[in-house]
This record gives structure tokens, C-alpha cells and sequence, in this order.
């Protein structure tokens, strides 16, 4: 029997390599972190059990977050991947060279900088001068203060969220519904299916595995946001805006708390893996109902 090559394991090494240096390594030093005290510049880190644990789930600001957070990615991720869906559908019936276009045009807010994003987003927001209150108040209407209300602090951030969610969700939308057998559509025209027929009838349940997809990696990106919150609002105003990711941050280096900082990145860890792995769930479920 010829023996198994070695050649793979050798060319995939640099990968794991850096892999395990940059995840994995980080990953349980974190989580050693977590049972101690240290301040970043102190060379002793004090042992303390599950005294950050205690303190993260007492400290009332870390249910804010958490809240803010489950928010967040509620209010983002349903309308992303509806927004994305309906558009790759309308996309893919236009011509080939509008399909193009499109493509590029709703393609740019993911390559986009998401420091470049956030800081066009703040001004386009800004409650004086903005173009948003500019727009309203040709309309007559008092455009709200979003940066400095609650409410409409994370009214901005979803909106930017859904608004970026779109574009990528639409890549995986328009490769889904180019793997369809164009036989379908053209049964459901015989049949007398209109455009809103074939969407709902045969786009949707064709593309169920593509949205499971899109809603897993939606909700892990969701629970991550933090570039746009610490741009935009800072967390505020009165901690509107904090989310998980802001807080292990804020933990970190602005409070110098680097085991509760480790703690409560193991948790959102925790609480990710936890919604993964039931998303995963649901699409095996879904597979063996469709095998049957």
C-alpha cells in the first residue's frame, strides 16, 4: 500500500503556523488573563480566581452592553439579508451589463475603510450641517439630533450596519440564485408565475441553505461591531451605544482592567459559539428534512 505523502502537511504548516500564533496562542492567554489582576504595566499579574467573572456579571454596565449588543445584531441582520435578497433577485433579472454595475456600485461599502465609513457616516449625521437634517429640513421636517439621542444614536449605527450588511449579503444572494437551474423559472412562466411568484416560490426555498449561511456569518459580524460605535458614538450617549466588543476594549485600555477585559471577551466568545453552533444545528436539521 503506497504511503500517505507528507507533502500537504508541509505546505499548509506556514498557515497553521500563524494560525496558532495569532488565534490560538492569543486565544488561551486570554483566557489565562481572565483568573488574574494586572494593569498592562505592572510585571505581576495577581491571581484571582473567578473574582473578574463576579464583578463583569455585577457591573451593570456589562447588561447594557450585552443588551445592546443582542439589539444590535436583531435589528441588522433580518433587514441585511431581506435587503439582499430581494435586491440579488432584482439585480439578476436586469441586463448584463446593469448586473455589472450594480454589483460594483452595492459591492463598495464592503471594501470600503470601515474608519473611512464611520467618520463619512458621523458627518452625514451630524445634527448641524449633516446632509441627512439638510434633506429634512427641505422636507420641514426637525431632523433629530442621531449622535446625541439614545434612541437614535443606535437608529444610526443599525442603519450604517444594515446598509453594509446589504452589500456583502448580496455577493452570496446573486452566487446562490446563479446555482438555480434556470428550468424552474421557466416551468413557473409556463405555469403563469409572475416575477413575485418565482421569488417567493421558488428563489427563497432554493436559496434556503445560502440564507442559513449569510444569517450565521450575519450574527458572528453583528456580535464584532465595533469600529462604527467607537467613531461614530463612543458608546454613548449614557452607554446607548456600548456593545461587548466596546466594552472589552474600554475594559482594556482606557480602564487598565485587562483581567475583566479578558473575561468579558471569553464571554462574548462563549455567548458567539453558543449562537453558531445553533445556527449549525439548524441547518443539519434542515438538511435531513430536505435528504427525507
Amino acid at each position: 500500500m503506497r504511503r500517505p505523502s507528507s507533502l500537504p502537511y508541509l505546505f499548509l504548516f506556514p498557515a497553521l503556523a500563524l494560525y496558532a500564533a495569532f488565534f490560538i496562542a492569543p486565544l488561551f492567554f486570554a483566557g489565562s488573563l481572565s483568573f488574574s489582576q494586572w494593569n498592562l504595566i505592572s510585571p505581576k499579574k495577581e491571581f484571582v480566581g473567578l473574582d473578574n467573572y463576579a464583578a463583569l456579571f455585577e457591573d451593570p454596565v456589562f447588561w447594557i452592553s450585552l443588551r445592546n449588543t443582542v439589539v444590535y445584531a436583531v435589528a441588522t441582520v433580518f433587514p441585511s439579508m431581506a435587503g439582499a435578497l430581494v435586491l440579488a433577485a432584482v439585480i439578476e433579472r436586469s441586463g448584463k451589463r446593469a448586473r455589472a454595475v450594480f454589483r460594483t456600485l452595492f459591492f463598495l461599502p464592503v471594501i470600503a475603510s470601515l474608519a473611512v465609513t464611520g467618520l463619512v457616516w458621523a458627518m452625514l449625521l451630524n445634527p448641524v450641517g449633516g446632509h441627512f437634517n439638510i434633506i429634512l429640513g427641505m422636507l420641514g421636517i426637525r431632523g433629530p439630533n442621531w449622535l446625541n439621542d439614545p434612541f437614535w444614536a443606535m437608529a444610526s449605527l443599525v442603519m450604517v450596519g444594515v446598509w453594509r450588511g446589504v452589500s456583502y449579503n448580496l455577493i452570496l444572494y446573486i452566487a446562490g440564485i446563479q446555482g438555480i437551474d434556470s428550468q424552474y423559472y421557466e416551468a413557473a412562466r409556463i405555469d403563469g408565475a409572475g416575477a413575485t411568484g418565482q421569488f417567493f416560490h421558488i428563489t427563497v426555498p432554493l436559496l434556503s441553505h445560502v440564507s442559513l449561511f449569510v444569517l450565521v456569518v450575519s450574527v458572528i459580524q453583528s456580535f464584532q461591531v465595533f469600529a462604527t460605535v467607537n467613531i461614530m458614538t463612543k458608546g454613548g450617549p449614557n452607554n446607548a451605544t456600548n456593545v461587548l466588543v466596546y466594552q472589552v476594549y474600554q475594559e482594556a485600555f482606557q480602564f487598565f482592567d485587562i483581567g475583566r477585559s479578558s473575561a468579558a471577551a471569553v464571554v462574548m466568545l462563549v455567548l458567539v459559539l453558543a449562537v453558531a453552533i445553533a445556527q449549525i444545528r439548524m441547518i443539519e436539521s434542515s438538511e435531513s428534512s430536505m435528504a427525507r
